[in-house]
């Protein structure tokens, strides 16, 4: 009996072991496949000189009027914010240095759908920021949205993004391997859920909510009011 009890812990032994080394060789070859699989075709931009760029922000620090934005690089209706709204309030207002636009992150679509493709592209952009590149590869991203979650803002196609602009591709990649600003990103959220921002994009204007940060005519009318013109 006693023989017996012994040969079943071996075995029961020999299975965990054999279970533990089947999920080290899964994990291994998942991440293998990772690294080596396609990244995929992107959408290139050209990059641009931007009105007074002041790392996430633009326009100068004294101006009257501060917008600030509060987005998810995976949010659909933030990537039509940026292709329609944004480029207006550029030339309307940023252009002349009569606003002062900032942008923070506000991460969502990662607590909705799963996965980390949000997180990590605010953290790339960071990293694009330390090199003066923040809104080219802000830009660069909205270009190549795919969905939520659908493997757009992969860690190797944030890292293609970075070479397609001319980044030092070294520095980038070391500065989003480490995560440097992860604690940046979520310092962002934090400020998004205290001015009581429940979406993206969500558009404050001197500390007044914005009701539709797609209607370009609306948000004229307040800056206008606002400068007195």
């Amino acid at each position: 009996m006693r023989q017996r009890r012994l040969k079943q812990t071996r075995q029961r032994q020999l299975l965990i072991i054999g279970g533990i080394v089947v999920a080290a060789l899964a994990v291994a070859g998942w991440l293998a496949y990772q690294n080596f699989k396609p990244i995929g075709e992107f959408v290139p931009v050209a990059t641009e000189t931007w009105p007074t760029p002041d790392g996430k922000a633009l326009g100068p620090a004294a101006a009257k009027v501060l917008i600030q934005e509060f987005a998810d690089f995976q949010c659909p209706i933030c990537g039509s914010y940026a292709a329609t709204v944004e480029p207006l309030l550029i030339k309307d207002y940023l252009s002349t240095g009569q606003v002062r636009y900032e942008y923070h992150h506000f991460i969502i679509i990662d607590g909705n759908v799963g996965g980390h493709e949000s997180q990590s592209a605010a953290e790339a952009s960071e990293c694009a920021n330390e090199q003066g590149q923040f809104w080219n590869f802000h830009k660069m991203l909205f270009a190549n949205q795919q969905g939520e979650g659908r493997g757009a803002f992969t860690d190797r196609r944030l890292k293609a993004f970075a070479g397609s602009l001319g980044l030092d591709q070294q520095a980038f990649d070391a500065c989003f391997d480490s995560h440097r600003y992860k604690t940046d990103v979520l310092a962002d959220s934090a400020l998004a859920q205290q001015i009581g921002a429940t979406g993206t994009p969500t558009l404050v204007i001197n500390g007044v909510k914005v009701d539709s940060p797609l209607d370009y005519a609306a948000i004229k009318q307040q800056l206008d009011t606002i400068l007195g013109q």
